[in-house]
């Protein structure tokens, strides 16, 4: 499935426009995130964190270059709370698509989705975050660039934007902690880095102005989408935490006396290496440094 692209003839210097896709996420600092947690009401939801870089890197780009920033998100009811965090962020406008027929959608769903609705759009740049915190499956960016025939730029660390030539310069994170820097032609989809810009903290005017704008909410028949358009292709079995890696034991010599064994025991069988301190004179401690190094064959008398 493919949409195209909707092309505008929009200034990047007056009216650019940055849409960024949010999700809400199970906060990981109350709780672990398990498959089941999504349907549990007692749950602490907040915006991805590498969302609210997104949203942040727009707000600097319209400080620069002007024009607005779109919010759009897909989820249930309860995910309209992190559409009104990017607008008390700054973001201009919000978009909620929810629909009974989006729950439990996998990402491949979720990209057909945000294509549909922000190839209807005004845009000029897409930006979501590398990957989400809960799932980490790093499809959405690739998954918009593919469906809406655009360039795609993924773990950006540092965009800068050129109005006159209609490119931006990226750089990204590569494998071994190198950077590449590519310049990309727009629209684009660019999936961003925590290290790309702190999160903004906006004044209370901007905050206060976020909880009066409305949020314009979309079903999938709006959309003209229907359940075979977004049938899921992947099906998550489980999520399970890591194996505990396993601590490397000392064996213990059984030739030791058993208080000796205790005491290898109890300090995780670490052995104290012996030392020796010479406390005389440097004349006089020479004689006994040679000593020790003669019994400990470390030098010899023979030639």
């Amino acid at each position: 499935m493919r949409f195209l692209r909707q092309r505008f003839c929009c200034t990047l210097t007056d009216r650019m426009r940055t849409v960024v896709c949010v999700k809400q996420i199970a906060d990981p600092t109350t709780i672990r995130f398990n498959i089941e947690t999504r349907a549990l009401d007692n749950v602490h939801h907040i915006m991805d964190p590498l969302d609210e870089v997104a949203i942040s890197e727009a707000m600097r780009i319209r400080g620069k270059n002007g024009g607005e920033v779109v919010a759009v998100s897909v989820g249930p009811p309860k995910a309209e709370s992190v559409l009104r965090t990017a607008l008390r962020m700054g973001a201009d406008e919000a978009i909620h698509v929810c629909d009974e027929l989006c729950d439990h959608l996998d990402a491949h769903s979720v990209s057909v989705i945000l294509a549909r609705l922000i190839s209807g759009l005004q845009y000029d740049l897409i930006l979501c975050g590398r990957e989400s915190s809960d799932e980490g499956n790093s499809f959405l960016g690739a998954g918009l660039a593919e469906f809406l025939d655009l360039p795609l730029v993924t773990s950006s660390t540092r965009i800068d934007i050129f109005a006159d030539t209609r490119t931006a310069i990226v750089h990204r994170r590569v494998r071994g902690g190198d950077r590449e820097i590519i310049e990309s032609p727009l629209p684009a989809v660019f999936t961003v880095e925590t290290v790309l810009c702190k999160p903004t903290y906006p004044p209370l005017r901007t905050i206060l102005a976020g909880d009066k704008r409305a949020i314009r909410k979309l079903d999938l028949k709006a959309l003209k989408l229907d359940l075979k358009d977004i049938e899921p292709t992947v099906a998550i079995l489980g999520i399970s935490q890591p194996k505990p890696r396993l601590k490397k034991t000392a064996t213990i010599d059984s030739s030791l006396s058993p208080a000796e064994r205790i005491r290898l025991i109890t300090a995780g069988g670490a052995q104290q290496k012996s030392s020796k301190i010479i406390e005389k004179l440097p004349k006089a401690a020479v004689a006994d440094i040679i000593r020790f190094l003669l019994d400990n064959g470390l030098i010899s008398t023979q030639k």
